[in-house]
């Protein structure tokens, strides 16, 4: 995956795509404008309401050491010693900025210098709360201050980012060796890499580690730190910088319950369209990251497209899938994915819906491992394993949601439950439902049992959950010679003679005709309890659709 990654990095820098070494985009409060030293907030536009305080800026950033000072744009401890740690931290903040004027002799420089060392935490408290009444109420010691000179940010100038650009190089831990990614002799890293992988879930906020080596175990053969895995200082800048825009792009990543899919195609770096997510319909399947272009499949079919899913595991980044495929893959998988959900012209369901169906709290439960298995069959066109397939039957015998269907404020909740079994059976090879699932037992059973589920609810006027099918449902759709005689008794004797239910009768009497109770078996596997769902919704959707008069 690191190899792939750096074959991006070094697109992205031919585009002019990745950040400078050294630098990075993050939350900056704050602007100071010089030489007059004029305070600005600043804000991000929200879609709805208030803009959110702070913006995202390209500064200088560094995997810190400790109290490890910024130039020039840093947080309020370092810039102006606010706060429990400020004086330890300005001081060392101030020793790099005089460093950099010394070496640079930048007039820019010199002005930051002089604002800095003619100001009090007393008065940008002042000047702060007279333009932001609300950082009055804020400890701002750790809000972070953007310089800017005559209109141009300084750690931007060239002179002063080259200077930056060296020593960040400098603090790095690296030795001589060769690069695992690319064959060459150079300078690799020790024992810490240069950045941390910052938004993946479950991870800490100031990021991650994609790579590491701390403990005892990898000290074999005197081996330390990461020269287990030699991997030189330029590659790895290049790999982390290359997945923080995989990260950071709507078409190149998808956060899905606790972790996070990333996903590139070697054609200019292509993503899947956002739209996609939310309606898998959605007929432009592939997108640039730089503009909404439509790529020409016929041109790139043959490509590779790489899938990793990453999850925060403690101070690090663990890795649980990777895969690789072609773009034609995609569309093949993504269009079975479609095709499959739409019977009776319902619209398939975004994934995260059918990843929720399958769970009676998906807050509250671990929805990883169907989260994974729903994307890989989507995409790569995987198998979907049973425990999707377990879960979902087991959630509509204990809610009974298969009676929501009338409602429309319920379907929400029960059509993804039905797709979501569509697509178990797809993925599964089975033939239903693009062949012809007439003459299967346990799908014929399925719309048997609910139109004795029917008959009941028309002779005694009862609800919809509480008939004897329902209450017996469990055991009809998985072991149905126990109660299917005693069910089917109650129905013929008892409910079909009413005068409610004679057309259920004459229905009943048609699907007896593709049904023999000597072949029922005693027990119904996965795939068969699945399909009488089917039959059961099948006939439900049959039964409820309008009629003309004359039939």
């Amino acid at each position: 995956m690191l190899q792939e990654l750096n074959q991006l990095g070094i697109a992205l820098e031919q585009d002019n795509q990745l950040t400078p070494i050294g630098f990075s985009e993050c939350l900056c409060h704050w602007q100071i404008n010089l030489p007059l030293g004029s305070f600005q907030v600043l804000e991000t536009a929200a879609t709805k309401g208030k803009p959110k305080f702070g913006r995202k800026i390209l500064v200088p950033d560094l995997r810190r050491n400790g109290d490890e000072p910024l130039l020039i744009d840093d947080g309020g401890e370092y810039v102006f010693g606010a706060g429990d740690r400020g004086e330890k931290r300005h001081q060392l903040y101030l020793q790099l900025l005089e460093r950099c004027l010394q070496e640079t002799n930048h007039e820019a420089v010199k002005e930051v210098y002089e604002f800095i060392t003619n100001t009090t935490v007393e008065k940008i408290t002042a000047q702060l709360t007279e333009i932001y009444p609300q950082a009055a109420n804020t400890d701002w010691c750790r809000d972070r201050f953007v310089f800017l000179f005559e209109g141009k940010q300084i750690t931007k100038i060239s002179v002063v980012q080259k200077w930056w650009f060296n020593y960040y190089g400098s603090k790095q831990d690296t030795v001589n060796g060769v690069c695992l990614l690319t064959g060459e002799q150079t300078l690799t890293m020790g024992r810490k890499m240069p950045m941390m992988v910052k938004g993946v879930p479950g991870a800490a906020t100031s990021g991650a580690a994609i790579s590491s080596f701390d403990k005892s175990a990898y000290q074999s053969h005197g081996w330390d730190g990461n020269i287990n895995a030699p991997i030189g200082f330029e590659s790895a800048v290049r790999f982390h910088k290359a997945l923080d825009f995989l990260l950071n792009s709507d078409t190149n990543r998808y956060k899905l319950g606790e972790q996070v899919f990333v996903y590139w195609g070697e054609e200019d770096g292509e993503g899947i369209n956002p739209e996609i997510w939310e309606n898998p319909a959605f007929e432009s399947i592939f997108a640039s990251p730089y503009s909404p272009k439509k790529f020409n499949l016929e041109d790139i079919k043959s490509s590779r497209f790489y899938l990793a899913i990453l999850k925060g595991n403690k101070g690090r980044i663990s890795v649980s899938g990777w895969s690789e495929v072609t773009t034609q893959k995609i569309k093949d998988s993504i269009q079975q994915f479609v095709e499959c959900q739409q019977l009776n012209n319902l619209a398939p369901s975004p994934l995260w819906m059918l990843c929720n169906s399958a769970f009676f709290n998906p807050s509250k439960e671990h929805t990883e491992r169907i989260a994974t298995a729903l994307i890989k069959a989507a995409f790569l066109g995987e198998t979907l394993p049973d425990e999707y397939a377990y879960r979902i039957i087991d959630r509509i015998c204990k809610e009974k949601v298969f009676n929501d269907f009338p409602s429309k404020s319920k379907q929400s909740r029960y059509f993804p439950r039905l797709q979501g079994l569509l697509l178990y059976l797809a993925t599964n090879n089975m033939k239903y439902p693009t062949g012809d699932p007439q003459f299967d037992t346990a799908y014929t059973l399925g719309r048997i049992a609910f139109l004795m589920h029917q008959s009941q609810v028309k002779a005694q006027n009862m609800s919809e959950d509480n008939t004897n099918v329902m209450r017996s449902l469990k055991t009809l759709s998985s072991t149905p010679t126990q109660v299917f005689a005693r069910l089917c008794h109650g129905c013929t004797h008892y409910h079909v003679e009413s005068d409610n239910s004679k057309y259920i009768k004459k229905l009943l009497a048609e699907e007896f005709e593709n049904f023999d109770i000597s072949v029922l078996p005693e027990v119904l596997d996965l795939k068969s309890q699945a399909l009488f769902f089917q039959g059961w919704w099948q006939k439900r959707a049959e039964f409820f659709k309008s009629k003309e008069k004359s039939e």
